[in-house]
């Protein structure tokens, strides 16, 4: 694919009305977390979750060998499918808990190499031979940060690397923030200590018919975003980014701010200006990066149909609530 089509695929599909463009809805609201609900019609493709392969046996994740490597794991899929992982996404087990670094769809009857990141400082030992998904994600905080290092390593090398010290220094400001102990500086320690709070509050949320994307935004500022082909492929990633989204709630002050459907849309509108540039991704597709004034995007484009859209407010704007960012 071009480096202009992809581009202009995800632009087109972040800037246009439907119905070849986006709508987005009134917001659910739980304390300083607004979820709004994100509408596309557009053509799918065929894969599996992570999730769903691992239920189904037909994906395995391990180290890269004996000796392990801190970046890098390697996913076998032996399914009839493509399975589909978003960064984030949380590996726990083996030497050390991992989370993705960038969104891949894994093809049928492969083995790749996937990057990753660490996320248990503390530990450099087995666990087990094979990672499994984590209940949540990583939080928008630290996501934010694998996804600003990411694409600069990405511009730079072609690699899809992450600034590993400053990944783990904002999973400590979690554990100070929430009160959280780790005996190996864990992030899934975070969301075990405070799963009744999460699920109690997850519980109330739920994805709208026909939802295929949400933009979360915690006490007036937007945390992340996330758009997929297909209201279902949302359904099945919802518990994780949403679970994550309420942990970087309950991090984060009280505050009076609330934003409106305009407001979160100018936002959105505005995620495909900037500094872009296309990678050939990990596994099936481009990966299309776009740098603004004021964010940082992801997205996976296969076959012509951007599967996966991840996007988080730049730190030249986390001084900021949402309404003031679109007002510039």
């Amino acid at each position: 694919m071009a480096t202009g089509s992809a581009v202009d695929l995800v632009r087109a599909c972040l800037e246009h009305e439907p119905p070849h463009g986006l709508r987005v809805g009134p917001p659910q609201i739980s304390g300083t977390l607004s979820l709004f609900p994100i509408f596309r019609d557009a053509a799918g493709l065929d894969y599996v979750t992570l999730a769903e392969a691992q239920e189904a046996k037909t994906v395995e994740i391990s180290e890269l060998d004996a000796r392990g490597t801190v970046s890098r794991l390697v996913v076998k899929n032996a399914g009839a499918s493509p399975v589909l992982i978003i960064d984030g996404d949380i590996l726990l087990g083996l030497k050390q808990d991992r989370a993705l670094n960038t969104t891949i769809l894994v093809p049928s009857q492969s083995t790749l190499e996937i990057p990753v990141s660490c996320i248990e400082a503390g530990r450099w030992r087995p666990k087990s031979a094979t990672a499994h998904r984590g209940d949540f994600s990583l939080s928008p905080g630290a996501r934010a940060a694998v996804l600003k290092s990411m694409i600069l390593h990405a511009r730079t090398s072609g690699r899809f690397d992450s600034d590993q010290r400053a990944i783990w220094n904002k999973i400590e400001k979690y554990f100070g923030t929430l009160g959280v102990a780790s005996g190996t500086h864990a992030y899934s320690d975070i969301e075990r200590q405070r799963r009744p709070q999460i699920e109690a509050r997850l519980a109330q949320l739920k994805p709208a018919d026909g939802q295929s994307g949400v933009l979360a935004v915690v006490g007036g500022k937007p945390v992340s975003f996330d758009l997929f082909d297909k209201a279902s492929t949302l359904s099945r990633f919802w518990q994780g980014l949403i679970g994550s989204c309420i942990t970087e709630s309950l991090a984060t002050a009280p505050s009076e701010a609330s934003v409106d459907v305009e407001a979160a849309t100018g936002w959105i509108r505005g995620l495909g200006g900037g500094k872009a540039s296309v990678h050939p991704a990990v596994g099936m597709g481009v990966a299309t990066l776009i740098t603004g004034a004021g964010h940082d995007l992801s997205a996976l484009v296969v076959e012509g149909v951007p599967i996966h859209i991840a996007a988080t407010q730049g730190e030249r704007s986390d001084s900021r609530n949402l309404r003031e960012s679109v007002m510039d």
